[in-house]
Parts: structure tokens; sequence; C-alpha cells
């Protein structure tokens, strides 16, 4: 093994982490503005849709896509049940649950980051890229619809919630602020 690779395994560890800390603030809480919850359901219908296309001809990546949008609805539900929601005078706030937005997210990223070693390994050693699509992969496709199921079920039922809600109305000190 040559030196340039035992430092990419090295760092990974670190660009792991900083990928972690990254998401982890991300994810506290936020303002819920509904024509941002309905742009990544849209977003990310579009983007499973497309998938779907791709993969039409391939009985396994169509199974992985299905497994995947329902494992990430499931968990987009448990999501909604354990994250805070907040109807104040300032607006409506939402708090996830980080461990299973974190979860969800990191699967997708670690199966990103071992396809890139993968890339790097067979670039470096002058084999030739196989010509399997990187999009018809089961191992693909389920982490990328477990996170697009997961974040577009949970930003509908966010929008779901603050539609229900009224709100809170300012005191009367707070307007004249």
């Amino acid at each position: 093994m040559e030196i340039t690779t035992i430092i990419l395994l090295l760092l990974v560890p670190l660009l792991v982490w900083r990928i972690y800390s990254r998401l982890k603030a991300a994810m506290g809480r936020s303002q819920s503005i509904l024509w941002r919850h309905y742009a990544v359901v849209l977003l990310l219908a579009a983007l499973v849709g497309g998938l779907a296309a791709k993969v039409l001809d391939s009985p396994l990546a169509l199974g992985a896509l299905a497994l995947g949008l329902a494992g990430g609805i499931a968990l987009g539900f448990r999501n909604m049940r354990l994250s805070r929601l907040e109807n104040t005078p300032e607006g409506f706030f939402y708090t996830p649950n980080l461990r299973l937005g974190v979860l969800v997210s990191m699967l997708f990223i670690a199966r990103l980051l071992y396809r890139g070693f993968e890339l790097y390994l067979q670039m470096h050693n002058g084999t030739p890229l196989p010509p399997e699509e990187f999009h018809r992969n089961p191992l693909t496709v389920l982490p990328f619809c477990l996170l697009a199921g997961f974040f577009g079920s949970y930003h509908l039922l966010l929008a779901r919630w603050q539609r229900g809600q009224q709100p809170v109305p300012r005191g009367p000190l707070d307007r004249l602020l």
C-alpha cells in the first residue's frame, strides 16, 4: 500500500467526524417555514421519481427503492413523534430527534465515502472502472431512498402540523417592540 492511500485512510475518520459535527449542528432547533417544508418534499419526490425511472429495468434496485422509501417513511413518522414542536409568539419552531436524523444521514454518507474510496483504489491501481452504473446498485439506492423517505415524510408531517396550528398572538408589550 502506498503512502497516499495510507494518508487517505487516516483522513477518513477526521472527515466522518467533521460531517457528524455539521449534521449535529444543523439538526438543532429550527424555525418551521411552510414553503421550505413543501420545497423539500417536492425536491425529494422529484429525485426519487427520477431514480425510479432509471431503475425500472432492474428489479433488485427497484425493490431496494421501495424498501428504502418504506423504511424512511416509517422512521420519519417516528421522528415526528420524538420531535419537540413549539408554537410561540415569534413563530413555529421544531427540534428534531438528533439520533434518527444523524443515523439516516450518516448511512447515506458512509455509502458515498465507500464508493469514493472504491473508485480511488480502482483508478490508483489502473484497473478500468466497472461498467455498472452507480445508481443501479441496490446498496446505493437503499440508503438514498431511506434518506429521501425520512426527510420527505418528516417535512410533510411538519407542514401538516403547522397548518393545523393557530398562531399564538403577540402580547400587548410585544407589539410595541
